[in-house]
């Protein structure tokens, strides 16, 4: 087991006892190689399996499945060609304009559905990703479809390769957040996308929300 993945779960229990929290008796350190097992499984698959998913909505979400009309000779350079245009600009990250005539950020319905998918109804819903991991992703699989319109080959998604992508992305989501009007717009969309996300969760887990309708506070 690699020694940083040791070193994550050692630095972990650190601050979960500086914050006051208690470790019950015979886990610690009793079931630490089970948790590193946990851990490294956890990171060794969530990557790959992300991946699926995007490439499994991608051609849905964005219009990329010719139309019936294109003949079969023809339809992996007109995928080539939509995606690349989905690509210029960054044009894949937005979804139209909003009651004012404002570009509308980060908020094409294929990362809302991806983000469902993985984090709230998939393996991975205990896990809360940064959501520039999946815009990422589909910049990933869209470069494989804007170089391959056949859908069979994608770049390698590894850290050498898409860091600055990611690092990208970070810097735009903190222009967006931190600018005066799209910043609140953001915010109040991915809480829409959190409440979205938990109603699925909630499904899949047959839990009845609506017991919770009568819960008030008492604003004296």
């Amino acid at each position: 087991m690699p020694v940083s993945i040791t070193e994550c779960l050692s630095a972990s229990l650190v601050q979960w006892l500086k914050t006051g929290h208690q470790v019950d008796a015979g886990v610690w350190p009793e079931h630490k190689p089970d948790m590193a097992r946990l851990l490294y499984d956890d990171l060794a698959t969530w990557c790959s399996d992300l991946k699926k998913i995007v490439i499994a909505i991608a051609p849905s979400a964005y219009g990329l499945v010719p139309p019936a009309d294109i003949p079969v000779q023809e339809r992996a350079a007109w995928v080539e060609d939509a995606t690349a245009k989905l690509l210029d600009d960054g044009k894949f990250l937005r979804f139209g304009l909003d009651d004012l005539g404002k570009t509308r950020n980060f908020a094409h319905p294929a990362l809302l559905e991806a983000i469902i998918l993985f984090i709230y109804t998939g393996t991975y819903r205990i896990a809360r990703r940064r959501p520039a991991i999946f815009q990422k992703e589909f910049h990933c699989i869209l470069q494989g479809l804007a170089k391959h319109g056949n859908g069979k080959l994608y770049p390698k998604f590894t850290a050498k390769e898409y860091e600055s992508v990611y690092m990208a992305m970070l810097g735009l989501l903190k222009a967006v957040k931190n600018d005066p009007y799209h910043g609140p717009r953001l915010m109040q969309q991915l809480g829409e996308w959190a409440r979205a996300g938990w109603a699925e969760a909630s499904k899949l887990d047959a839990v009845d929300t609506s017991r919770h309708h009568r819960l008030r506070v008492q604003l004296d």
